[in-house]
Order: C-alpha cells, then structure tokens, then sequence
C-alpha cells in the first residue's frame, strides 16, 4: 500500500531554515519516513543575512562577519559536515574602545570587555576612579535573585557600576547584537554569563570559573572563501527542496489540521507542517489572525550598515592593538565597530592595502540608513579619520545595507514567547517559528533554535499517527 507522504514547508533558507530542513532529511532518509520537506524562498539565494561576496580573487562577508567559537553548535554541525579544514580563526586577540575621541586596549583577562580579575579595573584608564570603586563595590557582593527582568543596561550597573556598564559592556553587546542596551532585557541575548552569575554567585567568580570564553585569539571564525560555504554546504544537500523565487505571502489554516500556503499571489500549497523561518517582519504579513499579530506588533526591527573600505597600505594612523574597533554610543560617531580584516585572518594579512569592515547604525539611529550611499561614505570617512587617523581616499568601497534585519527584545520577551507558543500549540498544531525573532541571535543560536524544532515537528507527526 502506498502511504501519502506528509508534507514539511519552510519558509525561509536562512542558516536556520536550512539547518531545519537539514536535521529533518536526516532523520527521513534514516528512519525511512514517509516526510516531504519543501524549503520555500523568496529570493533567488539561500543564506539570509550570511552574504558572502567574490571581488577578484578574494571573498568579503557583507552580513554575518563570523561564528563565535565559544560556543559549541556551528563548530560541531561544520565538523558534521565535512568542512572543518576551510576555516580560519581570528587572530590578534580582543578589540579597543573608542571613546572620548581616543582608543582604549583592555590588555588583561577579560570577557566581553569585562576583566575577570576585580584587581584589573585599576588598568581600564577609560574608567574613572569613581566609576572603578563602583565596580569593585558591585562585584564584591553576591547578587539574590531578580524578581522581574532588567534591562541590559540595569542589569550591568547593579554588577559592575554604571561607567563599565556604559564604556564596556554596552559597545560589546550592541555591537554583538544591534541593540538599545536602555530598552533590551538581559534574557534577550540568551547570555551565558546570566546563568554561571547565579550559579556562582558574582560575576567576576562566574568568569574565573569559565576561563574557555574569554576574550582572545581564535574566538571567531570564518572559512577561506566566506560564511556562505556553511549555508552553501547546506544547501548543496537540500538542493531538490528548495524552492527559489517562491513567496509566501499568507497562510492559512485548513482541514484535518493542515495548512494552505498562498504562493506569489497565484498558486497554493497544501502542508502538514509550517516552520517559519524569515525575518520577524514578515510575521504580521503571513497571518490573518489578528490575535496572533497581536503577539508580533511590539517586535521592534533595528537596522544597521556594512562598507569595506580599502585604504592604501599605510593609511591606518592610529593603529589599534587588537583586530577592530567598537565604539561606546556616546562617541558620537555613526560607527558602531570596525574589523580590521589584515590583523583579524589570516588569509588577509599580506594584502598590499588596509581594508577595513565598517558597521554603522543602531537600532534608534533610523536617520543614517535614510541617507544615500555618497552621504553614508562622506559621513563614515570623517569617522575614520577621527577614529584611525585616516585622511587617505579609499580604493573603492562595497556598501551594503540590511534594514528592519535585526529584532530587538524588550523586557519580558521570554514571557511573551511562552505564551505565544502555548497559543500556537492550541490554534495552530503543527505551526512552528524559529530564526532571530524567536531566541536569540547569531549562527550558533540559530542552529541551537534549529536542532529543538526539528525534534518539536517530528515529535508532533509521531503523536499525530
């Protein structure tokens, strides 16, 4: 007897549709399942926000700049995959700070910017004596147990002072994540520090604890010919599921709990699953319930901004000691961080010219992205040159621009996101979402987020048999 296969639609081939799909074909093709899996894609490439460019001979990363290796879940599934011996690990150790219109290098142990040793604040000439007493002060005493959820910001100051908060901890995590410290809530970023701070109960005890994350040489990683040779990888083996140029532009829900996809506004596609896998814009656009939008209408998108620039060799005036440059948001500069490419990898490192990654925007800074590509340069150019010392006219540049890419989630979003999934699991069986907009960001989280609903959909079909 011939069993009618059920169907998987993903919406999106991002790192984690794909990721998805890839877990799923998985276990189809071991446990013989009779599972269909369809990656829908609206554009004619898979990769989402990871965007790597040819130009010559060498590959530039316009999105995702790297995969932090502190975590495990990139690293073990590119082991999985084969392609270990192609990447390339950072070098020349942690960033500087600009601030107050100079560049400061933190040349101790430190996570995130933060020292592990209480006695080092005396080296952060950054911070003033008063601002360094408060860190001492603040990570002295063992913290109970918050009763509601801080914002980033809070949660900081209440651990290492206000200043630290301010000049360190805040460049590190809007860099990180494109965020408003001020409106963020700490369970946000999915932190570790957050969970080993209540086990330890400080956080310089927490760092001591885990000396594998701090900051240093080979913390992130890339391959030779870019990021997109994980999402390449990927989709080479999910070549016959996906589905270019096909966008989803509704979805709604059908009988004996199955779904109809509206499809380019002139074809449909009866599924038995949805994972949707997109930016958390596209949300309110894909369903007509106006009490599930309800749970989308508080989700706040930032922008932000990449230009490589090359410089003639040389051109860097204020060199800084490590491989980039984040900048604290009082700086009144529109960049956020700099990569310096030559100190970071290798496989730049003999290039006979400077080139720089250059970030810019925040999530409040909607004012920069409206500009045009000759103001962004002209206003980017005289940072630099404050910045680096730069006077120098760029070889050429490469601009690229990612609007409303990055979520960004305000207090209680782990709350909200418990009800919104009780709700889907009520209203919609077998409709689940993943990616950015979800838990958290980044490749690792991404991947993390794949592998759980993967297991949630095949867990779902075997209790639905």
């Amino acid at each position: 007897m011939v069993v009618a296969k059920k169907r998987i639609a993903i919406i999106g081939s991002g790192i984690t549709g794909l990721a998805i799909a890839y877990r799923l074909q998985q276990v189809i093709d071991k446990e013989s399942l009779p599972y269909e899996v369809v990656i829908i894609e609206s554009s004619i490439r898979s990769g989402g926000k990871i965007f790597t460019m040819k130009f010559g001979d060498q590959y530039i990363d316009l999105g995702a700049e790297s995969i932090d290796t502190r975590l495990p879940e990139a690293l073990d599934l590119i082991h999985e995959l084969g392609i270990q011996d192609e990447l390339q690990f950072s070098k020349n150790g942690k960033q500087d700070i600009f601030a107050f219109n100079k560049l400061y290098y933190f040349d101790c142990p430190t996570y995130k910017g933060i020292p592990v040793k209480r006695t080092d604040i005396w080296k952060y000439d950054l911070i003033s004596f008063q601002g360094k007493l408060a860190f001492l002060k603040e990570t002295y005493f063992q913290r109970t147990k918050e009763k509601e959820e801080l914002t980033t910001k809070d949660y900081f100051t209440k651990r290492i002072g206000e200043e630290m908060a301010e000049y360190v901890a805040e460049p590190y995590f809007s860099k990180i994540y494109t965020s408003d410290i001020d409106e963020i809530g700490i369970h946000g970023y999915n932190e570790p520090l957050v969970e080993w701070e209540k086990e330890h109960g400080t956080i310089t005890k927490a760092l001591e604890a885990h000396p594998e994350v701090l900051d240093g040489k080979e913390n992130f990683a890339t391959f030779n010919q870019g990021l997109e040779t994980l999402t390449n990888a990927l989709a080479n083996k999910l070549e016959n599921n996906i589905r270019y140029s096909k966008r989803v532009t509704e979805i709604k829900k059908s009988i004996s709990n199955t779904y109809i996809l509206d499809i380019n506004q002139k074809e449909q596609l009866r599924v038995d699953s949805v994972i949707v896998a997109t930016d958390p814009g596209a949300y309110s656009e894909l369903f007509s319930d106006l009490e599930l939008s309800d749970y989308f209408k508080d989700i706040k998108l930032g922008s932000i901004g990449f230009i490589l620039f090359s410089f003639p060799k040389g051109s860097i005036k204020k060199q800084p000691k490590g491989n980039g440059v984040y900048s604290v948001r009082m700086s009144n500069s529109h960049i956020q961080s700099v990569v310096w490419l030559n100190k970071k990898w290798a496989h730049f490192a003999k290039k006979d010219e400077d080139m720089l990654g250059v970030y810019f925007g925040r999530s409040n800074d909607s004012i920069m992205m409206s500009l045009n590509n000759k103001q962004i340069e002209k206003a980017i150019l005289k940072d630099l040159e404050a910045m680096l010392g730069i006077v120098a006219s760029p070889n050429y540049k490469i601009i690229k621009r990612w609007p409303n890419a990055i979520p960004q989630f305000k207090l209680n979003h782990d709350e909200r996101r418990k009800n919104l999934f009780e709700y889907l699991n009520e209203k919609y069986p077998g409709l689940y979402l993943a990616g950015n907009g979800i838990d958290g960001f980044g490749i690792n989280n991404s991947i993390k987020q794949a592998d759980a609903t993967s297991k949630k959909v095949l867990e779902y079909f075997k209790k639905t048999k």
